[in-house]
C-alpha cells in the first residue's frame, strides 16, 4: 500500500512480541549519517513530524538539529525497548502462572503415610492407592517395591523412585487400571487394633470387619495372613502388609463381609459341651467375647451338677 511506503533515508523500526503475537509500531528512526544529508528546512520538518521536545541551542546550526533530533530518538527507543521488556515479563508470569495452575490441577497430589522405615502407604486425598515395602532377602539390588492390591508391581532402588512411579502411573491410568476408578464417596480406612504382637484386628467404627493372625506352622517366610470367618484370604511377610491389602480391599468394595457375632453367640448359647463348640469352630480364632461366652456354657451344666448335689 501507498502509505506504507517509506520515504527514502527513512528507517522504519516495529517489534515483534512472541508471546502475545502483537506487532508493536514505533515512530520512524533517522540514522545520524543520514540526517547529515538533510537540508537545515528539511531537519526542521522532521522535527516537527516526531514531535522532538528536546531544546535547539543554535537554530542557525545544522548539527545543532541534527543532535536534537538524534538525543529525542534515543530516548524514544529506549522507553519503547522497556514498555516492551516490562509486556514481555508481564506476558511471562502470567504464562508460567496459568501452566503451575494446570499442572496442580492435572498432576495428583500424593500424601505419603509412614507406618514404619520400610513401609509406606500412599493416598490420593482419602484414597488408598498403593504401598511401598521393603524386600528383606540378601543380594537384592532393588530391595522397595510398589505394591497394589497386595501384588509386586514395580522394583526400584529406593522408596523415592517408587514414589514417582506411583504418581507417574496413576496420573495416566496405569498404576491399576482394572480399580482405578473414581469413587463418588470414598470410604475411611479400616483402624488396626493391635491384640498382641501376634494378633491384630481391623474396625471400621466399631465393627469388625477381619483379623490379622501369625501362623507359627508356616516355613516359606508368609507367616502373616488376614483371616474372615475363619478363612484365610491373603497371606505376607509383615503385619503391614496385611493391614494395607485391607485397607485398599476395603476401600474398594472388594473385601470379604464378615459375619456379625450375633448369630454366632445364639449359636454358642445353643451348645451345652465344650467339644460340641469346638467341632464348630477353631480355638484359635476365638474372639474375647467368644471365649467369655463359650467359658459361661461350660461352667453351667457344673453349677447345675452342683446344685442337683
Amino acid at each position: 500500500m501507498k502509505g506504507d511506503r517509506s520515504e527514502p533515508g527513512k528507517l522504519v523500526r516495529s517489534l515483534f512480541s512472541p508471546l502475545t503475537g502483537n506487532t508493536i509500531m514505533t515512530q520512524t528512526i533517522y540514522s545520524y549519517q543520514q540526517l547529515q544529508y538533510k537540508s537545515i528546512a528539511r531537519l526542521k520538518q522532521i522535527y516537527n513530524d516526531i514531535i522532538c521536545t528536546v531544546e535547539v541551542l543554535d537554530k542557525r546550526c545544522k548539527d545543532a538539529w541534527i543532535n536534537a533530533i538524534a538525543e529525542y530518538q534515543a530516548s524514544k527507543v529506549q522507553t519503547v525497548v522497556d514498555a516492551v521488556s516490562d509486556e514481555q515479563a508481564t506476558d511471562q508470569a502470567e504464562l508460567d502462572h496459568y501452566i503451575a495452575d494446570q499442572a496442580e490441577a492435572i498432576a495428583p497430589q500424593l500424601t505419603t503415610v509412614e507406618i514404619n522405615f520400610y513401609h509406606h502407604e500412599v493416598y490420593i486425598n482419602k484414597q488408598f492407592i498403593a504401598y511401598i515395602a521393603y524386600d528383606i532377602d540378601e543380594f537384592v539390588m532393588q530391595p522397595w517395591l510398589v505394591m497394589v492390591n497386595g501384588k509386586e508391581i514395580f522394583r526400584g532402588t529406593t522408596s523415592a523412585k517408587c514414589l514417582r512411579y506411583i504418581q507417574w502411573h496413576y496420573q495416566d491410568g496405569t498404576l491399576n487400571p482394572s480399580n482405578q476408578v473414581e469413587l463418588a464417596e470414598v470410604p475411611e480406612v479400616p483402624t488396626i487394633l493391635k491384640i498382641s504382637f501376634y494378633e491384630q484386628e481391623a474396625f471400621v467404627g466399631e465393627q469388625l470387619i477381619a483379623r490379622i493372625s501369625y501362623d507359627y506352622g508356616n516355613y516359606e517366610n508368609l507367616y502373616w495372613r488376614v483371616m474372615i470367618n475363619g478363612n484365610e484370604i491373603f497371606r505376607d511377610i509383615s503385619p503391614a502388609r496385611c493391614h494395607s491389602y485391607i485397607k485398599q480391599q476395603y476401600q474398594l468394595g472388594k473385601l470379604p463381609l464378615l459375619e456379625q457375632l450375633e448369630p454366632l453367640l445364639s449359636k454358642i448359647n445353643s451348645l451345652t459341651t465344650t467339644d460340641a463348640y469346638l467341632r464348630y469352630q477353631l480355638l484359635e480364632h476365638l474372639t474375647p467375647r467368644e471365649w467369655r461366652s463359650l467359658l459361661s456354657c461350660s461352667a453351667q451344666p457344673q453349677v447345675q451338677e452342683l446344685v442337683t448335689v
